[in-house]
């Protein structure tokens, strides 16, 4: 009897992701013959060595609710090949599969319902977490006001499907933070910042569309999600992509510097590279604080509605309630 999935170790379900990676590379034209896991923390991300020395990426997609539909994917690979056709942007180009499929719905012994697969061109270079310095964090900026140049150019297929940043959760999942925390999650002083956060954040959300024109954003762009080589940062990742605004993107990156000890020099040298771009959606520096507290309560939901990620909530509400409370009480920060 093949044991359930979901009651494997990390460990046991990373073995059986890897069976499955074979047989789904086994669909592309060209010949694996080396995966390596990458992370297996949401996706099932796989570098792939062929035969002739090319190296690919594979993703396996979450299982449904948590995954993402086969529609949503071609989206994000419709938006992906557009960039990937501007020379002013690096950034991996989609690879079709043997049938000329850039997405495929795969299943496979053991491992609940089908998976949505893809596989990218890999990007060199060290992940720009690894390399943040006065030059890296100016071409960081330099890279994300590129990319908010571009997308104001994209043009939809009629197919094409992104949810909209206009509420604290912006993804299919219920936003159900405060009814879900308990006394222990959210003491009463804690649910009280959380709540007042979460009004304030859905007024700010609303009024975004006066400061001007919609677009496609990242929506996850850090530095976990870029590369850094010779200078010129490549960004990968494009899974939580939405219709959103600039301002959202850059409190996004920011709140992952958050905590370390020159964060006020980081994002002003972030601000110069992408101010070499484009325009700086904050100059007074109070938008990118209140990003920073939406980011806060999205992953707090997400925390809650991800079983595995429970014994983690008390710690992650407690820093979110510190940092919230900083950013609320006017925290001005690249102005």
């Amino acid at each position: 009897m093949v044991q359930d999935f979901n009651q494997l170790t990390p460990v046991g379900r990373l073995r059986r992701l890897r069976a499955m990676a074979w047989d789904v590379v086994a669909d592309y034209p060209f010949e694996a013959v080396r995966l390596r896991a990458m992370t297996d923390s949401t996706n099932g991300i796989f570098r792939v060595d062929t035969s002739s020395g090319d190296r690919y990426v594979l993703r396996i997609g979450m299982a449904p609710p948590a995954g993402k539909t086969s529609e949503r994917t071609l989206s994000e690979l419709e938006w992906l090949a557009d960039l990937a056709g501007r020379p002013e942007i690096t950034v991996p180009s989609p690879i079709k599969n043997s049938s000329g499929s850039l997405v495929s719905s795969h299943s496979f012994p053991g491992i609940p319902e089908a998976r949505t697969c893809c596989v990218f061109s890999w990007l060199e270079g060290p992940l720009l977490a690894e390399r943040l310095s006065e030059d890296t964090m100016r071409a960081y900026g330099a890279a994300m006001a590129r990319l908010h140049t571009a997308s104001l150019d994209f043009a939809p297929s009629p197919t094409f499907v992104a949810p909209r940043y206009t509420s604290v959760y912006p993804f299919d999942a219920p936003f159900n933070l405060l009814k879900q925390a308990g006394p222990d999650i959210l003491p009463p002083r804690r649910r009280t910042v959380y709540s007042e956060a979460i009004e304030r954040i859905e007024d700010w959300f609303a009024a975004l569309p006066d400061t001007g024109p919609i677009r496609m954003i990242h929506g996850d762009l850090h530095g976990w999600n870029a590369k850094i080589l010779r200078g010129r940062v490549s960004i990968f990742d494009f899974e939580d992509q939405m219709w959103g605004w600039p301002v959202q993107d850059i409190g996004t990156a920011f709140y992952y510097l958050w905590g370390s000890d020159d964060f006020d020099r980081r994002c002003w040298w972030f601000r110069e590279g992408y101010e070499g771009v484009a325009e700086w959606p904050d100059p007074k520096g109070r938008e990118v604080p209140l990003m920073l507290v939406a980011r806060s309560l999205l992953l707090g939901n997400d925390v809650l509605n991800q079983p595995e990620w429970m014994s983690e909530a008390p710690g992650v509400f407690e820093r979110g309630e510190r940092r919230i409370s900083e950013m609320m009480a006017g925290r001005v920060i690249a102005a």
